[in-house]
């Protein structure tokens, strides 16, 4: 039997909770699996004029959002340029454009880290959305009956990850008279024992937040000044808490490993911006006490923490973003879980004007778990790891 973890997928469970979210002050809509996750509003009812009005905007834009970059639907502007051989020029949607065009510039501001053409790698190693179905059966040459089980074959690995088709960069994305397009890269493509594999796009780690971006516009015009706006905890868009006397939010981080599953290793306390959080806790499986999760580093072609040695290997587990955009943070997020200590420690150093991290490193060397943070106001809530500063 198939046995794959995926908290982000399960209703009641968040990468961020809040600890104000069942309180009277507020009421709320829900909407169950868009994105995969819960996306939940919630407001004052006596201060909002025509609530149901304001819900289906959002909940338009959402599904507007979520079928142009899907890949589970052939007609999107996503699973159109998938599809499409090496070279071939796609026309695509203005929100499969803009999210491209962000998408670009994070892929340049992380070096590489954050790379959408990591999407044959991800499904080959067993965690797009076909893998989540009930009745999943192996349909590619690289498909394994039971892939919790058995890692994919070395030549898949190395063949995904040559450099044409990591090549995010060379995309080419642009308007003429006919709308935008998409042009996928003419060396974009590989073949492994006589079958032909192009460049594939996997946008889930900034779709989410994207559709934050367009909730916050939305929120704005219609004045709402409190509640909140969170798709399954990883994109979170924070108006202000009706119930503080400050208007802040004491917000919980749900806690990695070392701590029991549930619990939460850190508060932090925000009003009006946005938190996004990607790790390795949300989708993964275990073989031989290895964790493979859904977060794949580009400069390996292995899920983080782990490479070709099968041993568990120092890595950030999981980043939280604060501020700046949420599309821009769930790219960052996810770049931050690509990137070694020093990395992650200069990046977020040197882009603290624009937003503030918190992330947990584990060291595999002494099996220790350290949090650290530029943030201003918040508290680690274990003593099972320890926290330090970000210079």
């Amino acid at each position: 039997m198939r046995k794959i973890k995926a908290t982000a997928a399960v209703l009641l469970a968040c990468a961020l909770s809040l600890s104000a979210c069942a309180r009277n002050e507020l009421a709320a809509f829900y909407d169950i699996g868009r994105f995969g996750s819960v996306v939940r509003w919630a407001y004052i009812p006596e201060q909002t004029q025509d609530a149901q009005a304001i819900w289906s905007q959002l909940s338009a834009s959402a599904q507007e959002i979520e079928a142009d970059i899907t890949t589970e639907s052939a007609d999107s502007s996503i699973a159109r340029l998938n599809a499409a051989a090496a070279g071939e020029r796609v026309k695509i949607g203005k929100i499969a454009y803009d999210v491209l065009i962000v998408a670009q510039e994070m892929y340049a501001q992380t070096g590489g880290k954050y790379n959408p053409a990591t999407g044959l790698l991800v499904d080959l190693w067993g965690f797009s959305p076909r893998h989540r179905a009930s009745d999943y059966t192996p349909e590619q040459p690289y498909d394994r009956a039971d892939y919790t089980s058995e890692l994919p074959d070395e030549k898949y690995i190395r063949a995904f990850s040559s450099e044409g088709m990591l090549d995010f960069g060379a995309v080419e994305l642009g308007e003429d008279e006919n709308g935008y397009y998409a042009v996928k890269p003419e060396n974009a493509c590989v073949e492994v024992d006589g079958v032909t594999y192009t460049m594939q796009l996997n946008l889930s780690g900034i779709g989410k937040g994207y559709c934050a971006d367009r909730a916050s516009e939305i929120l704005s015009a219609a004045g709402q000044q409190y509640g909140y706006y969170n798709l399954g905890g990883s994109s979170m868009l924070l108006l202000a808490d009706p119930s503080a006397s400050d208007g802040v939010w004491e917000v919980t981080a749900n806690a990695p490993r070392p701590l029991p599953e549930g619990s939460h290793y850190a508060t932090l306390r925000a009003r009006d911006m946005v938190i996004t959080t990607s790790g390795d806790y949300e989708q993964y499986y275990e073989i031989g006490g290895v964790r493979y999760c859904h977060i794949i580093d580009p400069d390996t072609g292995y899920p983080i923490g782990t490479d070709g040695s099968r041993s568990q290997l120092s890595h950030v587990v999981c980043a939280s973003i604060v501020g700046g955009s949420a599309a821009e943070g769930d790219a960052r997020a996810t770049a931050m879980c690509c990137m070694s200590l020093e990395e992650a420690l200069a990046y977020a150093a040197a882009h603290a004007d624009t937003f503030r991290t918190l992330f947990v490193w584990y060291d595999a060397q002494t099996n220790e778990y350290t949090a650290y943070s530029n943030l201003e106001d918040w508290r680690l809530d274990t003593s099972l790891m320890r926290a330090e500063a970000i210079a």
